[in-house]
């Protein structure tokens, strides 16, 4: 059985598109609008990775990234963006694995998560 991947983007085509694309995968996938406190989320599954996009309602992706380390350390966080200023900056933050400019293609983040998943691996 594959892992549990979290998705967080506030717009909701692109959130039900990356589910849709995880689970055919073979992934159990959470998706979140970003307005919900992840709080509780992340006590439920231990996620392998999380795919969050930089511009969210309440926090930028990297908050919400620095929190979910902070909790599960071991999870790979995507960060996904059109309009990320310094996406360099944003890896060397330590709490984001990857960085992902939208718009991407289906095989390019689950080559990316495929990738980080593996390479996470015990």
């Amino acid at each position: 059985m594959t892992g549990w991947i979290l998705v967080i983007d506030d717009d909701p085509g692109t959130r039900e598109a990356l589910a849709d694309i995880l689970r055919r995968a073979g992934y159990q996938v959470t998706s979140l609008a970003g307005d919900t406190a992840v709080e509780g989320v992340l006590s439920r599954h231990r996620y392998q990775a999380a795919v969050l996009d930089y511009r969210l309602p309440a926090l930028t992706g990297l908050d919400v990234a620095a929190y979910l380390k902070r909790i599960q350390p071991h999870c790979r966080v995507i960060l996904i963006s059109a309009e990320l200023p310094d996406a360099e900056a944003a890896q060397e933050s330590g709490v984001v694995d990857h960085f992902l400019a939208k718009p991407f293609s289906k095989d390019a983040i689950l080559e990316v998560i495929a990738q980080l998943c593996h390479s996470g691996a015990h």
